[in-house]
Parts: C-alpha cells; sequence; structure tokens
C-alpha cells in the first residue's frame, strides 16, 4: 500500500457467545476507541498463545475462560494516523471460548495499559464496521454463519 507506514501488533482473542449475542469489550484506547471489541490482546514476554489469552480475558472481563478451538489467524490493515505511522497491520489469532463456572463480567481493575472500559452482551446483529472493531466483526459473522474466511478485507 503506497504511502503507508504501518507498525505490527500481534494479538490473540476469545470469542465468547451466548444466546445470540457475543461477549465484547468497550475499547477505550488506540485505534478501536469508543467501539466493540474482542476481549485480548498482545501476549507477555514467555506467554502462549492460551496462557495470553486466558490472562487478557481476565483482566478485560473478570472472567475465566476455556479455549474450545483455535478459529484461525487473521490479519487487517487499519488506520491509525500517529506520529510515526498511519496504520496498524493488526494480526489476531482467534480461539472460541467458553466462561468457566456461571460467572458473569465483573468490575475492572484500573491499571496501565487497561484499555477495556467495560464488557458487554451485544445482539450479533449490532456488530458492524460502524461500531465495532474488524476482529469482532469477523467473529460475529462467523457466529452467525459457521464460516471463516481464508482472508479478510474490511
Amino acid at each position: 500500500m503506497t504511502g503507508m507506514k504501518s507498525f505490527r501488533h500481534f494479538g490473540v482473542y476469545g470469542v465468547c457467545e451466548r444466546a445470540g449475542k457475543m461477549l465484547v469489550i468497550h475499547k477505550g484506547k488506540g485505534p478501536y476507541t469508543g467501539r466493540y471489541d474482542l476481549p485480548g490482546g498482545r501476549l507477555e514476554d514467555n506467554e502462549s498463545l492460551l496462557k495470553g489469552l486466558e490472562r487478557e480475558f481476565m483482566e478485560e472481563t473478570g472472567l475465566s475462560v476455556k479455549a474450545n478451538s483455535n478459529l484461525g489467524t487473521f490479519d487487517f490493515f487499519v488506520r491509525y494516523p500517529e506520529e510515526s505511522f498511519t496504520h496498524m497491520h493488526h494480526i489476531a489469532v482467534l480461539y472460541a471460548v467458553e466462561i468457566i463456572g456461571n460467572e458473569e463480567p465483573q468490575k475492572l481493575a484500573m491499571f496501565e495499559g487497561q484499555d477495556s472500559l467495560g464488557t458487554e452482551w451485544v445482539d450479533l446483529h449490532l456488530i458492524s464496521l460502524d461500531s465495532s472493531s474488524p476482529v469482532a466483526v469477523l467473529a460475529a459473522e462467523w457466529l452467525m454463519s459457521g464460516i471463516l474466511p481464508f482472508a479478510v478485507e474490511y
């Protein structure tokens, strides 16, 4: 893409569905600020994909989860003008997850780097590029159709 300077963001995310609704976070930072996004994020040093998923899900929702399946790896180029770049190359590993026990999302601990402003169960039909990150849109489309594309272009 001509004229584009991007930085790479690699993260792991959980897709959790209940009764036609998907668990999302309200994003408070980054290119998805003010939108719905999937719980998840960056790995810490020496952290596996599954351990990172479990930690991020707990930090952003207060919930313990178990991964049921790896849905694949997807990437998106998202406009994100900052001082030294114009776009973010977002690489996302998606897992289908289930909540352990009958827990509900908890009040979140605020700490430096926390980018979740809370959680919500959102009807799948309300997830769109106007309201949500492309990762959340992909997840909602999969939950509604059962189909994941080989490549995504939003």
